[in-house]
């Protein structure tokens, strides 16, 4: 039996599609499948919705006999409504006519009323509700609830981002591995791999799974699990996973925290080579690294501290929690709304973000105050506001850290920041009362300043996309430059610039010095960044070689074929 209110979009569907009509002409396939659709899909919510009622509205009645009632009564009203609007020709009709006896027919088959005896034709009517059996036998196959969910399939829900459920099982099963809080912390995390899983969102979905961790982190194990475990864990309360715990420390929605990471994403410029979404993600992955790598050790927490906690980083003291934040926060927004184009091309062209911040840190300014415009400003969107939930003296601790932070990855004051790391000790108790001046957030803060940098303390395979990458913005912006009659900022010329040059320069007066420096605070740099940085030391230094061989070998070519020239020209009149 057919729902009056499913009936009417279905007959609008089959005149659009009927072979004579003019508008199945004009149709392109992918509509039609549409259409073909949504007529499934009103065919089943008609079927659904009917059984659904019939049943919860005959529960509801205490005695059987007045649900039996009620049932007839509801079961005879939507027959008559249906004769009425559908066959309104058949009113006076007898007991053979084929749309009275469908009508008998789907009474018996999802309202539990057994017809009257009457002359027609069973089969006729089973192969005219052929399309129907089949749905009402899907719905029996598919394991409901008591509120009528579907088991087999993970519910949607707005504390997950909805990209997650535009994967196939296969997708998520893979991402959800490469998020695991085991491998987020490796060095050698691969960004370019996660980035193509997650279809170009990889600073929201790595985001999430950092930010929002532990939360994030049961979601995958749960979404990828058997069903067994997920019992299990449910049953006895066990959370496997590790994280920060920042949504209930500072009480952020998850909803929130997801819309935050979303709309930072969306202003990262994609189409810049380097200074886009997958380098911000990039940065925010390899500064958890090194918190992680850290351990609390180093950061002020006693390993006594520590025996017999599942997760390290739940024992920081709520300064500690605050600078960790803050300083992961800061690695997602670094660079949001980069234009492309350096601090010295900004300089050189009176842009307004230059004009706006006097030549001082001029994108590092640009891009925390429009992160912070995205949530505090005139067209904020509260929506997005991850400090919402804060306490007032927490926000206004957490805007400062996070403005140093970003601030700190201005290159031109690097050299200044490393000598003061240079001398600073974890037993200095005059730098433990402020925030901004304690020995763990100055260590914190230059971190994440490394890990803007760290491309070339990855390993080669990874570290070489990156080199290209960032050259080929360099080259795009002295091509703009020449076309605007500007100075050719350093390594922008591509026709000088040399690409083995370019990295061995940057190794050996910024990554190597500043790594040799920070390994007495992080062992983890001593034994797996600085080997990582020799090799790609040594890699460009024979790429260099190869370069000048051949140069050299084009430069004798040119010479060669000169020569020649000459020897013809020479000959040529004596010959003549």
């Amino acid at each position: 039996m057919m729902m009056p209110e499913f009936q009417n979009g279905i007959d609008v569907i089959d005149s659009l599609l009927h072979p004579s009509s003019k508008s199945n002409n004009v149709l392109t396939r992918y509509q039609r499948d549409g259409l073909h659709k949504l007529r499934e899909t009103l065919l089943h919510k008609s079927s659904s919705t009917l059984e659904s009622t019939v049943v919860i509205k005959a529960k509801s009645m205490r005695h059987t006999s007045l649900r039996k009632s009620f049932t007839q009564q509801l079961l005879e009203d939507e027959e008559r409504s249906i004769q009425t609007t559908q066959h309104s020709n058949h009113a006076d009709c007898d007991d053979s006519c084929g749309h009275c006896a469908i009508n008998q027919y789907l009474l018996s088959e999802f309202g539990g009323i057994k017809p009257k005896k009457h002359r027609w034709d069973f089969m006729k009517a089973i192969k005219a509700n052929r399309p129907i059996r089949r749905i009402k036998e899907m719905i029996s196959n598919r394991k409901l609830n008591n509120s009528g969910k579907n088991l087999n399939q993970p519910q949607r829900s707005d504390n997950v981002p909805h990209e997650w459920y535009e994967f196939d099982h296969e997708t998520q099963i893979q991402l959800s591995k490469r998020l695991s809080w085991e491998n987020l912390k490796r060095w050698d995390f691969d960004i370019f791999e996660v980035s193509k899983l997650c279809n170009g969102r990889p600073l929201l979905f790595i985001g999430w799974a950092i930010l929002a961790s532990p939360h994030s982190q049961e979601i995958m194990e749960q979404a990828t699990s058997s069903k067994s475990k997920r019992f299990r864990n449910s049953c006895n309360g066990i959370i496997d996973s590790k994280g920060y715990n920042f949504l209930a420390t500072y009480n952020i929605p998850p909803k929130c925290m997801i819309d935050f990471l979303r709309a930072i994403e969306d202003r990262y410029v994609a189409e810049n080579p380097y200074h886009n979404n997958m380098h911000a993600a990039d940065v925010l992955q390899t500064t958890h690294s090194f918190l992680e790598a850290m351990g609390g050790k180093y950061l002020g927490v006693e390993l006594s501290k520590l025996e017999g906690k599942g997760n390290s980083l739940s024992c920081h003291s709520p300064m500690m929690t605050l600078q960790m934040f803050s300083v992961l926060v800061g690695a997602a927004i670094h660079d949001v709304g980069h234009p492309g184009f350096n601090n010295a091309f900004q300089s050189n062209s009176f842009s307004q973000a230059a004009l706006t911040y006097n030549d001082i840190s001029v994108l590092e300014n640009f891009h925390v105050s429009l992160a912070f415009q995205l949530i505090l400003g005139i067209n904020g969107n509260s929506d997005w506001n991850i400090f919402q939930g804060m306490d007032s003296d927490d926000f206004i601790k957490c805007k400062k850290l996070i403005t140093e932070a970003v601030l700190g990855t201005d290159l031109a004051i690097h050299l200044k920041t490393l000598e003061g790391i240079k001398n600073i000790t974890q037993s200095d108790e005059d730098l433990e009362d402020e925030e901004s001046g304690s020995y763990s957030w100055r260590i914190m803060s230059f971190l994440m300043h490394m890990a803007d940098i760290s491309n070339l303390a990855k390993r080669q395979i990874i570290s070489s996309q990156w080199t290209d990458r960032i050259l080929s913005e360099f080259f795009l912006q002295g091509d703009k430059e020449k076309e605007m009659g500007l100075p050719m900022s350093p390594l922008c010329n591509r026709f000088t610039t040399s690409r083995p040059e370019s990295q061995i320069g940057f190794i050996g007066y910024i990554i190597r010095p500043s790594f040799e420096i920070l390994k007495k605070h992080l062992p983890l740099i001593g034994i797996v960044i600085l080997p990582l940085v020799e090799e790609n030391y040594q890699y460009w230094k024979l790429e260099l070689r190869r370069e000048k061989e051949r140069k050299e070998r084009v430069s004798r070519e040119k010479t060669e074929a000169l020569e020649n020239v000459n020897v013809i020209n020479i000959v040529t009149p004596s010959a003549a």
